[in-house]
């Protein structure tokens, strides 16, 4: 189902909470005027238009609202939109006219900038024009590491006496990824950086490199080469900024298995990484999370071994973890083929956060995703003069959870993808 058709449907369904909403104020007024059914043409004109990074075309749905006494929420058939903003230059600005495609949808070729400052207007016939502005977030960057748990460290490496020049065979990384290392020099290592960093946070860990727009969401898809396949439903950080609106009163939890023995590598490594965040508060299908640049989250410089041969010191006090109803591929290669997980980090304008917060109270029960799907409602937050709805600007990085290896100094490391600009992904 297209996203345009969606928010068709859900305009239907909440003309029903507009008419709720109005008997209520006629109820509060004492007014016993009969309730008379408005005309399109006087009623109010929602629009809803997201400006996305990585989309040379962009587009916007215009709707009226539903009439007192209805729940129809009619296409607007006959408008003219024109968006003024920054060529990809920066030289200059222009106008950006927008082509009616039908049922209220409308398209208009242009890519934004970073930081570009961008103004809307919509022209309806016997209407006053409807003005909106909005600001594309700037350029972002988002750091993944993987720290396996401490009993990788302490029984996966091929020990040598310190001093001694080390050797190494090729092996499979997949059976022994990680380089050797003395049993002295693992004990000199933890000593000086005052405590391994995957100690506290093991498996795969963020940090945001630049954001200067503070307002961060993240989303989670299953996906294979075909697309995506399945929403994550969970998600969970220890990041200590998230927003707790769409907590749903669950935390993660590891299952309880029985003993597994010393042999089972695969089931009693990941049972490491994950109970070290069992408890974390679940939220419902994504995380925000406002960040500033100097965020602590409490960890002090750690160490690193599988990066050097010496102590790798890791700044860790920006660093936090996303776990949730989805597992890491930390096991086998990456195959495009097999479903795996895939994280987008969403760098939302400040119009379209204020947005996204005003409706999230009303898609509790709703089927969907709060970023990727063109919801409609009624009141809340509107940047729209002289109508409703927002005029807002996106930009995602996707971040594939798999490992992959790479050789330095002769040696294999299993090192986290780098998250890369892309769409929204769709449900």
């Amino acid at each position: 189902m297209s996203t345009d058709y969606c928010v068709y449907l859900m305009m239907r369904k909440y003309g029903l909470i507009i008419l709720w909403t109005a008997s209520l104020l006629l109820a509060a007024t004492g007014c016993v005027q009969p309730v008379e059914i408005a005309p399109p043409a006087e009623r109010e004109v929602f629009v809803k238009c997201v400006l996305e990074k990585g989309r040379n075309t962009q587009r916007a749905v215009l709707l009226y609202s539903g009439g007192i006494g209805e729940s129809d929420f009619k296409p607007v058939e006959n408008a003219t939109l024109v968006i003024n903003g920054p060529v990809k230059s920066y030289s200059r600005k222009k106008d950006y006219r927008f082509n009616h495609i039908g049922n209220g949808v409308y398209e208009v070729s242009l890519e934004p900038v970073d930081g570009g400052e961008y103004s809307l207007k919509v022209a309806i016939p016997g209407r006053d024009t409807l003005e909106a502005t909005t600001r594309m977030p700037t350029y972002f960057t988002v750091g993944v590491d993987f720290n396996p748990p401490e009993e990788w460290f302490q029984n996966e490496f091929k020990l040598f006496p310190y001093g001694e020049e080390l050797t190494y065979a090729w092996v499979d990384p997949w059976v022994n990824p990680w380089p050797p290392y003395s049993n002295a020099a693992y004990d000199r290592f933890k000593k000086e950086g005052k405590g391994l960093l995957c100690v506290e946070m093991p498996g795969m860990i963020f940090q945001m490199d630049s954001l200067d727009d503070r307002h961060l969401y993240i989303l989670g898809r299953i996906e294979d080469s075909t697309g995506v396949l399945a929403p994550i439903r969970e998600l969970a950080t220890n990041h200590l900024l998230a927003d707790n609106v769409n907590l749903n009163g669950r935390n993660y939890q590891v299952e309880d298995e029985p003993s597994v023995p010393d042999t089972a590598r695969r089931p009693r490594y990941e049972r490491a990484i994950r109970r070290c965040y069992k408890g974390l508060p679940l939220h419902d299908g994504y995380l925000r999370i406002d960040c500033p640049m100097d965020f602590d989250n409490g960890l002090r410089n750690t160490v690193s071994l599988f990066l050097q041969y010496d102590a790798h010191y890791i700044e860790a006090s920006r660093y936090f973890t996303i776990v949730g109803s989805f597992e890491y591929n930390i096991w086998g290669s990456y195959d495009p083929d097999k479903a795996h997980p895939v994280l987008y980090f969403c760098s939302v304008s400040e119009e379209y956060d204020r947005y996204l917060q005003s409706v999230q109270g009303s898609l509790v029960a709703a089927e969907g995703d709060l970023l990727s799907s063109l919801y409609g409602v009624a009141g809340g937050y509107s940047n729209i003069r002289g109508g409703y709805g927002v005029f807002g600007a996106v930009s995602a990085l996707r971040h594939d959870c798999d490992l992959k290896t790479g050789a330095w100094d002769m040696r294999l490391c299993a090192l986290p993808y780098s998250p890369y600009p892309a769409t929204l992904p769709e449900l």
